[in-house]
């Protein structure tokens, strides 16, 4: 076997072509080959380096590096220190041979096969850190080399048996038999390789290289049996800017060709004429930076802290510091729950985990995502156990995430929160986004899956680097696993006995009778962690001692049985699971009669507020809701002595009048008596029994699923209905209406509280419960006088609605807030009339969730109603009747109604003016809405003067950076633009839009907004490619954070159509228009001006494309639907009419000109 180089072509001997443009090719090959055999077809003796290459490349020096390849010194434990001595000496030996050849720097191109490309890798890590004085010639190696094709390189793990069954069958190739290669592949100690340290290695400077990869695509035939020699996923890295191919042929046969007509050769042939193309000019830059570059870093003594790359992509040097494997992984480590850390238990079941997501001990995750199914009943320790999994394999993965799967919120918030971390606006779809764009290993948790109904297909982001794991008491879903599944019943005797006896405080040694009677209440607690855990948390707490506990049990499950027998049918029998939730059950009630026991004001807290969140959801219930009650009851029961008398007596008045609202007893007292810190003392006590879990980095506490349903079920069905009524008006106390309620301060709560408030309303069901509406005025006014109370209760119930409405229109929940705030407007309209202040109040903000849900044609009427009612009652100067003005006249622009929103919003900035001065934040907000409108009818310099006015306003009173001064700015940067300042409308468009990304975030809509028309401003100034690079991100960011139909991606995707006709793409263009008209139809509906003007341009396109009457069809139907809103003087119609005319004409001329 030859070893060392070997020149197969040299350019030079040929003479041909110049000597500048000469380049390296270096075959390396693999295990138990030949440099020149490996190479060559054996039919035909043609060697393709030798014989095919330099026809197609005659510009190249091929060499080939030989090595000893023997199996016994690559599969011998000390095969690292095998690889990293080739690795040294193939530096060596080709900087030696390039030296005397008086060809350094030269470029170099690789290509190897099988473990040779680890070889490879190793040597250029090697060749990369050699910039010492004394060293740096082994530099040349690193610098040079521009390119790496990698033939069946296994990068992360390698199965030994393959590579002796490889051997086996070569050397049995001379003989006909082949059917026992199977009994000669038995391997001692473990069969698989990783190469995970080299990859880690090698990471920090990949991005120097051009690669490609190729894998075999037909499996080699051991006997009666074929495999992959290297999986397909160990032989591909998942990387971006590398080409991937694979070849039909073994892993053999994948490096030999007789003939240049073979496809997969082409393709070889092609990659590295394109590479030999390009590296000589690439290098020779790249060698004009090292040199100035390395004597830089030695200047400045940082060349042993890590090596010079070069970026192959953009030319440019970096610095690279190798790293262990630890430091790029646990980038994000967020499991379902802390890790206990006194877990005890299921190593068995932790090794089958183990073997499922790395076979054979490979800790390497391959391209495929796997998915795992843990089941079983509640209180087995399902989430304990996927925590402490991923506690212990942290280190093999990049992130770890976990949905909360109970309920379909808990999964969206639980995506939003991803989103967040990865930078991205807090919605589902970007958390969607986030984990597909993970490239390295990560593992997804989804927790407590049980809802039948649930589609997991839905929860699984795109991507192949994830392994996913599943909790569920569902055992139907068990067909989620890829990988399998496993059910968690009871732990073993021996486990259970010492987690008893540990959380039971019982110190080693135990004595015969202390193990006897702790193996007794496991086996009457099925051996369930929670059951043992709780049962040794009432021994530790001296609700009983050891030997008690059973007859304690034992009364407490036949209290529970008769409890049962009242709710069901004698002759209904138990099941095994039935009996064995009664055990767990008991165990909770122990802790509860304890809490009764005690008859303190905080064990008294501590079973209210179980009872209270058992109508809640399980998780993450907020302590803020319980301090916000208390802070708001506080503020509303408190009234001072300072107050007038006559005041005071009125307060006593309606107080005694007031029906008792249902409330916890911390939330009963009057004023100053309530204290928050009571709820405080009651989590506390409740977190000592361990019936909760508390989460003090985010001020949450989580009830296991059967702590939840216990707690529930443990009540009769009369107290059920007064729980639930407590646990809704205590979740009402903790939300603010406005104006008292502060948006921004309120949003992050409101989020975390839905959930809850979703749950409750299930149960309590609609906050209002009498037939207002059905009330007639006789009966109301009677009502007052005779039953003034009951007038309360509504008022409460109406409030209620109203917090429910609010909350939920916070979180972009618009058609739940649309159903209770419909149901309070209606009531408080038939209670006070359409002229009262609550009931106009609550019709603008109904009209608020009709425009969100788009519904202009709803909120118009309701505004309008507001405007005539605040006229009549306040003025037509008030300032409550001015800022309804202003908002109908919004809404009528944003519904395409630019004459009445013209009209409207003039005679508003005109009062408001007049009435409340020009710098009232009302006038400013009101002449800056009419500057939009005015851009509406082209009236661009009146729309730029209006915005210039504001803007200075603005900044003087609110700064250069607050939102309002940056959406004023915004609105005057495209007045410029469509006055054709491009250059004064560019620079502003560029500082609101780098403004709104620091302070909301790069996919909040108001960032894609300013990316949107700063995008439609490149356009403008001809900057096609920078345009269209924006649009593409934006629009991709709107669709994640919005929707594919919300009206900014409409717009970035009409503006997208703008660039792609400028381009002379017009029929991606047209496309693209097409699609964006259908969804504005739906989306804004047929008559507003913005489906008018997609038309007016798509006749535009069709137009430029030739189709005159295709142009003619589409400004018809443009005219048609400005005939629906506008009148025929606006600019769009004037527009479409003359071009309309031109096009008939056209098409007149062209009938003429017909033979």
């Amino acid at each position: 076997m030859p070893r060392g180089l070997i020149c197969l072509h040299n350019k030079e001997t040929d003479k041909t072509g110049s000597k500048d443009q000469l380049v390296d090719i270096i075959a390396v090959h693999g295990l138990n080959e030949d440099s020149v055999d490996a190479w060559t077809d054996p039919d035909t003796g043609i060697n393709w380096l030798r014989d095919l290459l330099p026809k197609q490349i005659p510009g190249a020096r091929v060499l080939t590096y030989g090595y000893d390849a023997s199996l016994s010194r690559f599969l011998a434990n000390d095969a690292s220190v095998t690889i990293q001595r080739i690795a040294e000496c193939l530096v060596q030996e080709l900087y030696a041979d390039r030296n005397f050849a008086g060809m350094r720097r030269r470029p170099i191109i690789f290509i190897c096969h099988g473990l040779g490309g680890l070889l490879v890798k190793k040597s250029l890590v090697y060749s990369s850190t050699r910039t010492a004085a004394k060293i740096d010639h082994l530099w040349d190696q690193f610098v040079s080399t521009f390119a790496i094709l990698f033939f069946g390189t296994p990068h992360d793990r390698t199965l030994k048996s393959h590579w002796l069954s490889l051997e086996k069958l070569a050397n049995s190739s001379k003989h006909s038999k082949l059917t026992n290669i199977n009994r000669f592949v038995r391997v001692s100690g473990d069969d698989e390789i990783s190469f995970q340290s080299i990859n880690v290695e090698f990471a920090p400077i990949m991005k120097q290289f051009h690669t490609f990869f190729f894998w075999e695509e037909l499996p080699t035939a051991f006997g009666d049996r074929t495999e992959y020699v290297v999986d397909p996923s160990s032989a591909v890295l998942n990387l971006d800017n590398a080409e991937k191919a694979g070849i039909y042929a073994t892993h053999t046969g994948m490096i030999k060709f007789n003939s240049t007509s073979s496809s997969s050769y082409r393709t070889i042939i092609e990659a590295l004429s394109r590479y030999c193309h390009d590296a000589p000019r690439v290098i020779s830059h790249r060698w004009t930076q090292a040199i100035p570059a390395l004597n830089q870093q030695r200047a400045g003594e940082l060349y042993e802290l890590g090596g010079l790359a070069f970026d192959v992509h953009s030319q440019s040097t970096f610095q690279h510091q190798h790293m262990s494997a630890t430091e790029v992984f646990n980038k994000h480590f967020f499991p379902p729950q802390d890790t206990a850390p006194d877990f005890i238990g299921r190593e068995d079941k932790f090794q089958l985990l183990q073997d499922a997501f790395f076979p054979l001990g490979n800790t390497n995750v391959s391209a495929k995502r796997k998915s795992f199914v843990v089941f079983g009943m509640g209180g087995s320790g399902k989430t304990q156990f996927c925590s402490k999994f991923a506690e212990d394999y942290r280190n093999f993965y990049h992130s770890i995430f976990t949905i909360y799967a109970a309920s379909r919120e808990t999964i969206k918030d639980s995506f939003c929160k991803i989103a967040k971390l990865g930078g991205l606006e807090a919605t589902e779809n970007a958390g969607h986004h986030f984990l597909s764009q993970l490239n390295d290993p990560w593992l997804l948790i989804i927790d407590n899956a049980d809802d039948p109904t649930l589609s997991l297909r839905d929860i699984y982001p795109v991507g192949d680097k994830s392994h996913i794991l599943i909790t569920t008491r569902n055992p139907d879903l068990r067909k989620e696993g890829t990988l399998g599944s496993l059910e968690l019943k009871g732990l073993k005797e021996e486990e259970a006995l010492h987690l008893l006896l540990l959380k039971a405080d019982i110190p080693k040694p135990w004595d015969t009778s202390t193990v006897s009677t702790g193996n007794l209440i496991a086996k009457s607690l099925g051996y369930l962690a929670l059951a043992l855990i709780h049962a040794g948390n009432c021994i530790y707490r001296r609700i009983c001692e050891l030997g008690d506990y059973l007859n304690l049990h034992s009364a407490s499950r036949s209290t529970l049985q008769r409890r049962k027998n009242s709710k069901r049918r004698e002759d209904e029998d138990d099941d095994e699971d039935d009996d064995m939730l009664k055990a767990v059950y008991s165990t909770f009630d122990v802790s509860l009669e304890f809490l009764l026991r005690k008859k303190s004001t905080k064990s008294r807290d501590a079973s209210e507020l179980l009872k209270i969140v058992s109508f809640y959801h399980f998780e993450h219930i907020p302590v803020e809701i319980f301090t916000r009650a208390v802070l708001n009851r506080r503020k509303s029961t408190r009234y001072g002595t300072d107050n007038p008398l006559k005041s005071r007596v009125l307060r006593h008045l309606i107080a005694r009048l007031e029906p008792p609202k249902i409330l916890p007893d911390f939330l009963r007292n009057d004023g100053d008596e309530l204290d928050k810190y009571r709820v405080t003392w009651a989590i506390s006590e409740l977190q000592s029994l361990s019936l909760i879990s508390y989460d003090g980095k985010n001020q949450t506490f989580s009830l296991h699923p059967l702590v939840h349903a216990w707690a529930r079920d443990s009540l009769s069905a009369s107290e059920r209905h007064i729980w639930a009524s407590m646990a809704f008006n205590t979740i009402t106390e903790s939300i603010l209406l406005p104006p008292e309620a502060d948006h921004e301060a309120d949003s992050d709560f409101h989020r975390d509280v839905i959930p809850h408030l979703d749950l409750c309303l299930q149960e309590y069901g609609n906050p209002i419960t009498y037939p207002v509406s059905e009330f007639s005025p006789t009966r109301i006014q009677l009502t007052k006088l005779f039953q003034p109370t009951l007038l309360m209760i509504i008022r409460d119930q109406i409030t209620q609605s109203a917090k429910c409405g609010y909350v939920h229109a916070s979180r972009g929940r618009f058609e739940s807030a649309a159903t209770h705030l419909l149901a309070v407007k209606n009531a408080l309209v038939q209670l006070l009339g359409v002229r009262h202040e609550k009931s106009m109040a609550a019709m603008l903000g109904l009209a608020g969730v009709f425009w969100g849900l788009g519904r202009l044609e709803e909120a118009i009427p309701l505004q309008h109603l507001v405007v005539e009612s605040r006229t009549n009652l306040y003025g037509e100067r008030h300032e409550s009747t001015i800022q309804a003005m202003d908002q109908l006249g919004r809404s009528y622009w944003l519904h395409g109604q630019y004459k009445e929103a013209l009209d409207l919003q003039q005679l508003t900035a005109e009062r408001a003016r007049e009435t409340m001065g020009s710098g009232h934040p009302l006038t400013l907000t009101a002449i800056d809405n009419l500057g939009v409108t005015f851009g509406s009818w082209h009236r661009f310099e009146e729309s730029m003067q209006a915005h210039r006015q504001v803007l200075e306003a603005r900044r003087t009173l609110l700064g250069d950076t607050h939102l309002d001064t940056l959406a004023t700015m915004g609105n005057l940067a495209m007045a410029l633009m469509d006055l054709g300042q491009i250059d004064e409308a560019r620079l502003m468009m560029s500082q609101v839009h780098q403004q709104r990304l620091e302070q909301l975030g790069k996919e909040h809509p108001w960032s894609l907004w300013a990316l949107c028309y700063l995008a439609k401003i490149y356009v403008n100034a001809g900057l096609l490619e920078e345009a269209e690079k924006m649009l593409m991100w934006g629009i991709g960011a709107g669709e994640r954070s919005l929707s594919k139909t919300h009206l900014g991606v409409l717009m970035g995707r009409g503006e997208l159509a703008r660039v792609y006709s400028r381009q002379g793409r017009r029929r991606e263009a047209v496309v693209l228009l097409l699609d964006t008209i259908k969804h504005l139809d739906a989306n804004r509906g047929i008559a507003h001006p913005d489906c008018a003007y997609a038309f007016y341009k798509l006749a535009r396109l069709h137009q430029l494309e030739g189709d005159t009457t295709k142009a003619i069809e589409s400004c018809r139907t443009a005219l048609e639907r400005v005939d629906m809103r506008l009148p025929r003087d606006h600019p769009l119609g004037q527009k479409s009419i003359a071009f309309l005319k031109h096009l008939q004409e056209v098409s007149v001329g062209a009938d003429r000109v017909e033979p």
